[in-house]
């Protein structure tokens, strides 16, 4: 090894947990399947089910 060690990688908060639109199932739904994900300890499928949640027709704007 030379020595060289790259600088540390900076990170920033994490974002809070996008809010379902109120009165939409499918909100509802996604929201159940990311909790059962946060149970199992399956941070991949939470943060997949966030962007699901974010990316949802009913949340348009809502960033």
């Amino acid at each position: 090894m030379s020595g060289n060690l790259a600088p540390p990688v900076q990170l920033g908060e994490p974002q809070p947990h996008p809010k379902p639109a109120a009165e939409c199932d499918v909100c509802r739904a996604l929201v159940h399947e990311r909790q059962v994900a946060e149970v199992q300890g399956n941070l991949s499928k939470v943060s997949d089910v966030n962007i699901e949640l974010r990316s949802h027709p009913k949340h348009a704007g809502q960033r």
